[in-house]
């Protein structure tokens, strides 16, 4: 529904959103073609100017080829950035095989930023991310970070420590946002932003105060919500 997109975008730019991470787990890319996913992602590229939003484009895709076309046509359009997750059929069974499907599809767009999307819960790929990190600085020239959507903190304070702190790790669980800020995630990204941004950006303000009482008891609204 391409109408929808334009609406969906004034929505995010109305509220403290500063970007939108399309066709992800949310967007449902998986059960998109790829002219569908094309069509959805050159849409908001129409809108994102005027609603000063960046735009993220997930092209993950069990075919490399195809994620790769993807990531060519986002940088076509003028996207911020790409991503990808790992495929979900025939897994990588090493970071190196993960690099491996990587590469190619991050070269299809040298020009834009590299997210990995890791998000073991749906694709059954539970990898290293700082080994994926440090193996991937040396074969993806504009590797920018990751979308890590895992509860396993540790890994993720690893990546935020990983090369001095250099990559962007945006965290993806939304009902463990606060416990991430503290660790020194810079952001997230996640489902229930798209109609609840306030409620983060409370917990958000309420941390960067000091205020743990208040960040604690709206993370648990943030909890029942996504109940």
């Amino acid at each position: 529904n391409l109408d929808a997109v334009e609406q969906q975008a004034a929505h995010l730019a109305a509220n403290p959103v500063t970007g939108a991470f399309i066709c992800g787990s949310t967007g449902e890319s998986h059960s998109l073609t790829v002219a569908e996913r094309m069509s959805v992602a050159q849409r908001w590229s129409e809108v994102m100017d005027r609603n000063k939003l960046k735009l993220v484009v997930h092209v993950g895709h069990n075919c490399q080829q195809d994620a790769a076309t993807l990531a060519t046509h986002a940088q076509r359009i003028g996207a911020a950035a790409t991503s990808t997750m790992a495929p979900c059929y025939f897994k990588p069974a090493t970071v190196d095989d993960l690099v491996d499907f990587c590469a190619p599809i991050a070269a299809a767009a040298p020009a834009l930023p590299f997210y990995f999307y890791d998000i073991p819960a749906l694709t059954g790929v539970n990898l290293s991310m700082l080994e994926f990190l440090r193996k991937g600085k040396a074969r993806i020239p504009n590797l920018a970070g990751i979308k890590f959507t895992s509860t396993n903190l540790m890994a993720l304070q690893e990546c935020l420590e990983a090369d001095d702190g250099s990559f962007n790790i945006l965290f993806g669980c939304d009902e463990m946002l606060l416990a991430t800020l503290a660790l020194g995630v810079p952001g997230g990204v996640g489902s229930t932003y798209n109609y609840a941004a306030p409620l983060y950006a409370k917990i958000m303000a309420a941390h960067q105060a000091g205020d743990m009482v208040t960040a604690q008891a709206l993370q648990m609204k943030s909890v029942k919500l996504v109940q």
